[in-house]
């Protein structure tokens, strides 16, 4: 089977088009869903460490026991006479549905998203956190990410930086994509080389033209294939195409006979 010879770079084909990247909607929902698996555990154990009197039994204002607690014990205290007749306080430590918090926060956000680079809202919503050759980020990046949530989450926990960041910037990144090099895309673009209009450019494999008859061996002397089928890689020493099934490039074994995926994607 004989390929025409043909020079200069090829591109490899486009996945879906358009930006891979506009999903903050479903970035949106998928932060919602997160956090109430992060933050609900974490607060129904902080709420279960509070203890509570009757207001009948306080002898005082309840908004006056309150005062003396918050004073004296350097705790929390809650009014809740017009609703149950009710004072809830606490000491305030917290230690229990603090390690839930961040605990679950540093499996879900930053081990589970750095490996498979997804989150339970990710995955329900249809997008993936990758790097900039489609892969997963890794644990570094995502506690980068993780980490930045200082920054995005301003002012005051209320994550406006986050949100305007997300919404502005090319790539769709919040501040803390942006210092870890990364992007959230819809799942049917993670796996490839991510490309976005204005920021990145498509991936490319060079092709070099050889006078010769069919296409041969790693190393014969062969003609550089079409743009749709093998193509002569001098650095690797063998023939690679673009699969768009998997979107990925792949390289001949001439050991093996088959097609394998080029290490490094």
């Amino acid at each position: 089977m004989a390929y025409p010879v043909q020079a200069g770079p090829v591109a490899a084909p486009l996945g879906p088009t358009g930006d891979p990247t506009a999903v903050f909607g479903r970035r949106v929902v998928a932060s919602l869903v997160d956090g109430v698996i992060v933050m609900g555990p974490a607060v129904a154990m902080a709420t279960a460490e509070f203890e509570y009197l009757p207001v009948d039994s306080l002898g005082m204002d309840p908004q006056v026991f309150c005062d003396r607690f918050i004073e004296e014990q350097d705790g929390f205290c809650a009014n809740t006479a017009d609703i149950d007749d009710r004072v809830y306080f606490s000491d305030g430590s917290f230690v229990s549905s603090g390690l839930v918090f961040w605990g679950l926060g540093l499996v879900l956000l930053v081990i589970l998203q750095g490996v498979t680079g997804w989150t339970v809202g990710k995955l329900v919503t249809g997008i993936r956190t990758v790097k900039e050759d489609g892969s997963p980020p890794g644990l570094v990046k995502s506690f980068v990410r993780w980490l930045l949530w200082v920054v995005d989450g301003q002012p005051c926990g209320l994550p406006l930086v986050g949100l305007l960041t997300g919404l502005t910037t090319t790539g769709h990144r919040r501040v803390g994509d942006m210092a870890a090099k990364t992007f959230v895309v819809r799942s049917s673009a993670a796996g490839a080389p991510i490309v976005v209009p204005g920021l990145t450019s498509p991936p490319t494999a060079p092709a070099t033209a050889y006078a010769g008859s069919a296409w041969g061996p790693a190393g014969a002397a062969s003609p550089a294939p079409s743009a749709t089928g093998p193509q002569w890689d001098p650095q690797r020493g063998t023939y690679i195409q673009w699969d768009p099934a998997q979107s990925r490039w792949l390289e001949w074994d001439e050991t093996t006979r088959t097609w394998t995926l080029i290490p490094g994607q």
